[in-house]
């Protein structure tokens, strides 16, 4: 039986309280945000640079094209429970969708005072730089690519990986030869030129320790609690980690005019009503993020394009059945960018396209 949203229960019979404030850390440092501190619509870029007052992040687009605001977003899978690690455009990413996760920006990986990350140190030494504005998401995307994949990128994983990332000024070729340095199967001419720097990324200035490729993000917020926040203009945040409570919510709101929210990024393409009253972040149901593969393929609606183009792959080794799902991962490969996939999802695709 669903408990009405007064006794902090919703649909679980064992659930905890609902939190009233989101919890994250952005660079190693925890921040709490309280319904009354920002509006509820507030982008992880606003509060970054505006409340965090780390302005090494960038904005221009503000429609996930440009890649000037990407940051990297470490969080725990809803199934398999590990720790993922992946690029978004910060500047589409709502700041209430980041509780219980960490943020890592730019001056996090890498700063005069601490030392420079590997990809901060190539890209300046190939002169891949130039005005500056578009650096710091280039760095960030290229650090994402090498945490999700251990470290372990070729060439041609990172050519395709900043279709997401303008640059005006500098001209690709000497930025994607400073990132293509860092691959396993780099180029010998690259690796050469790179001689006179070597010695500075063989010793994190951190630790003392050999460079892992990486950086911690020091304390973590190690949270499933869910959220509820109403604000001050009665609009409300809901935070679930099942199903039966995404249904409670349904029958608690009534007509209000609601949102599902995943990755939010149609709003870079779509401007969302501004009659929305509740918002629901579905990003850590776990019945949403599960997939099965046996006579049939079952893909659940809030996998991210990124990680079904993993899983059509998959499909389509083990089973040759399944080898046309070889055309999807091609046609999926052509949409939007890398940080886009990355937060979007099956559902909100298709539903995005059904609206519109």
């Amino acid at each position: 039986m669903f408990s009405s949203l007064n006794s902090y229960i919703w649909g679980s019979t064992e659930g905890s309280a609902p939190l009233e404030e989101a919890t994250f850390t952005i660079n190693g440092k925890a921040y709490t945000v309280k319904p009354n501190a920002v509006p509820v619509d507030t982008s992880l870029n606003t509060f970054i640079r505006s409340h965090a007052h780390l302005t090494g992040t960038k904005f221009m687009c503000l429609e996930g094209g440009c890649g000037a605001c990407v940051v990297n977003v470490n969080g725990v899978h809803p199934v398999t429970k590990a720790r993922t690690s992946w690029a978004v455009n910060s500047c589409l990413f709502p700041v209430f969708a980041c509780h219980g996760m960490d943020i890592l920006t730019i001056e996090g990986i890498g700063n005069k005072k601490d030392g420079y990350h590997p990809a901060q140190q190539r890209l300046a030494h190939f002169n891949g730089t130039q005005c500056g504005y578009c650096s710091p998401g280039m760095v960030m995307n290229m650090y994402s690519l090498l945490e999700s994949k251990k470290g372990q990128v070729s060439m041609e994983e990172i050519e395709n990986s900043f279709g997401g990332n303008i640059c005006r000024c500098t001209g690709y070729r000497p930025i994607l030869d400073a990132f293509k340095s860092l691959a396993v199967d780099a180029d010998q001419k690259l690796v050469e030129a790179c001689k006179d720097i070597e010695d500075l990324t063989k010793t994190c200035p951190k630790t003392g320790s050999p460079c892992a490729g990486k950086c911690s993000a020091g304390g973590k917020v190690e949270t499933q609690q869910p959220l509820r926040m109403v604000f001050d203009n009665q609009s409300e945040w809901h935070k679930v980690f099942n199903l039966n409570d995404v249904f409670a919510i349904f029958e608690q709101i009534g007509e209000k005019p609601y949102m599902l929210v995943a990755g939010n990024t149609a709003h870079g393409v779509y401007r969302r009503s501004e009659n929305l009253q509740v918002f629901i972040d579905i990003n850590s149901v776990e019945e949403l993020h599960s997939h099965s593969l046996g006579s049939e393929l079952i893909v659940g609606g809030s996998v991210s394009l990124t990680e079904f183009m993993a899983i059509l792959t998959e499909a389509a080794t083990k089973n040759n059945k399944f080898s046309y799902c070889n055309e999807l991962v091609k046609h999926i490969d052509l949409i939007a960018n890398v940080p886009v996939r990355n937060a979007g999802t099956i559902a909100g695709n298709l539903s995005i396209k059904n609206q519109h």
